[in-house]
């Protein structure tokens, strides 16, 4: 073949080629066919099992470590809620003399031979929240005391009992829309054996006030008077009650 005949069919192929370029960009700006991937995609296309674990941690990392996140949160917070105690009776203390947490503590295991298994869970546990103060102490903690007594009262529908001495009845009874918030008929005056069980060793802060009494809250007439968790404890403590009478 001649130089001018193999110019000539040189010309020709690029001519046919940019024509099928030319025709294959329209194809792709109508849409009739994709667009094929840039040589640098090809390039870097993961093949094996360990490229593509890098490849998908590259560009998914912060989407995982979310989830992860996520995950972590909500099995914290479903071990708390299957751990939590449930307790079958609450008693605050609620004195104008100050009563050690280490004392309270003592409280709940007395308490607890007397009360039964109210949510049938095989066991029986009571809590007793610890709302004494000092009459001579700090007015702010005074408030504060106060204000958490109020808030319970308002809104834990399962806290029915309040150990009280003279001054901190008379006070939750002035508070109360109807006049009392304490039932006369549904107390009594702890013992000898209250004390002698729950007061703490001669190195404690604080000794228990004396004379102190412990009562059903009064739930008639009020928006617990409805609600069927807050009438379970509320019978519940009543015959712990009665049980501490018969004793």
């Amino acid at each position: 073949m001649s130089d001018k005949k193999k110019v000539d069919s040189d010309t020709l192929s690029q001519q046919r080629k940019a024509r099928e370029e030319f025709l294959e960009l329209k194809r792709i700006q109508s849409g009739e066919i994709s667009a094929p991937p840039p040589p640098s995609a090809e390039a870097v296309e993961p093949k094996t099992a360990e490229e593509k674990a890098k490849n998908f941690w590259y560009y998914y990392r912060w989407a995982v470590l979310a989830v992860v996140f996520i995950a972590i949160i909500i099995a914290i917070c479903v071990k708390q809620c299957v751990s939590k105690i449930k307790y079958d009776v609450r008693v605050v203390v609620y004195t104008s003399s100050p009563v050690s947490d280490e004392d309270c503590g003592r409280m709940e295991k007395y308490f607890e031979k007397y009360c039964d298994d109210v949510n049938g869970n095989g066991s029986v546990d009571v809590q007793v929240i610890n709302c004494s103060y000092s009459e001579k102490g700090n007015r702010n903690t005074i408030i504060t005391n106060n204000t958490k007594v109020q808030s319970i009262i308002a809104a834990e529908y399962d806290v029915v009992l309040f150990i009280t001495d003279k001054n901190t009845y008379d006070y939750l009874n002035s508070i109360s829309n109807t006049g009392e918030l304490l039932e006369k008929n549904c107390s009594i005056q702890l013992d000898d054996e209250f004390y002698k069980e729950c007061d703490g060793d001669s190195d404690d802060l604080f000794e228990i006030p004396k004379d102190l009494t412990v009562s059903r809250r009064i739930i008639d007439g009020t928006t617990f008077e409805k609600n069927k968790k807050a009438v379970t404890h509320y019978k519940a403590a009543g015959e712990m009650i009665e049980k501490m009478k018969k004793k």
